[in-house]
């Protein structure tokens, strides 16, 4: 039997753009579309009933019913599937890797301090620019939060890494900034010695960070970490994690800001998409 993804792939290319909503809601958010009647998803979606019953149909279905049967065996499956590997495999080597991921993340859950990044959101509505240092594998990381802060209109200064760059945020730093270190582990001295020299501007200074002993912790006025030590790879997870919660926050205790940038982007990405169609 082939499956809902496997036919949503291949019919896509057909789809207008009300199916297109749909197909992504089904193939991304598939856990949620099990527990939704044909009306219920509808509403959430902004669509007509009609059409959730009209794309089941095309994709080989009855009706919407069986389709939503299908999804809700994935999710029966998801929820009990139990797999076993044997020792001294690479089947192992994913599990242990999966559950490692699992005690990191459980363990920030726990420690993450929620009145500091309270604190950083009190300081970004003080701060007249927000300056970002990172370098390494902590730089993608300080791009995701560069660049949520810069979508709500906050001025963002994003300092990538090398000397060079860092010397630049240094130099244009002043006391209403808030500057924001974001590392890993520490590669070099570099990012450490930049917030340092920030921090005698006057500026405020934040960290966030995974490794605790991190030498940017004693130049921040405020300071994020998971308390863990963990490999760098896991510890780039750990990082994303805590700019998602901080983001997430940040959402929630200032939702104006983001209400307007979503409903830009609603109206810019549909825009985008009549265009398409003409």
């Amino acid at each position: 039997m082939t499956s809902y993804e496997t036919r949503i792939h291949k019919a896509r290319s057909s789809f207008s753009p009300s199916f297109v909503r749909l197909a992504d809601f089904m193939l991304d958010s598939y856990r949620q579309a099990a527990f939704l009647t044909a009306t219920e998803l509808a509403h959430l979606l902004d669509l007509d009933p009609a059409t959730v019953v009209r794309f089941s149909q095309l994709l080989g279905y009855r009706g919407y019913p069986e389709f939503q049967r299908e999804i809700r065996e994935k999710v029966k499956k998801d929820l009990l599937i139990e797999r076993k590997v044997e020792p001294g495999t690479v089947a192992e080597a994913a599990e242990n890797a999966l559950r490692e991921l699992v005690r990191n993340l459980e363990f920030t859950q726990r420690t993450f301090p929620l009145q500091v990044a309270e604190e950083l959101i009190a300081a970004l509505d003080e701060a007249e620019r927000v300056i970002v240092l990172a370098e390494g594998l902590a730089i993608s990381s300080a791009r995701c939060l560069a660049s949520w802060l810069e979508a709500v209109g906050y001025t963002i200064h994003l300092a990538g890494g090398s000397p060079p760059e860092l010397a630049r945020a240094v130099a244009g730093a002043h006391k209403r900034d808030l500057a924001i270190a974001i590392e890993i582990t520490q590669e070099t001295p570099f990012v450490a010695q930049a917030l340092s020299k920030i921090k005698e501007t006057g500026a405020f200074t934040a960290a966030i960070f995974v490794t605790p002993s991190s030498e940017i912790a004693h130049h921040a006025d405020l300071v994020l970490t998971a308390s863990v030590n963990p490999k760098p790879g896991v510890g780039q997870i750990l990082l994303d994690a805590m700019v998602y919660t901080l983001i997430q926050m940040l959402i929630h205790a200032r939702p104006g800001r983001f209400e307007k940038t979503y409903d830009r982007v609603r109206t810019i990405t549909q825009s985008m998409i009549d265009g398409n169609t003409k």
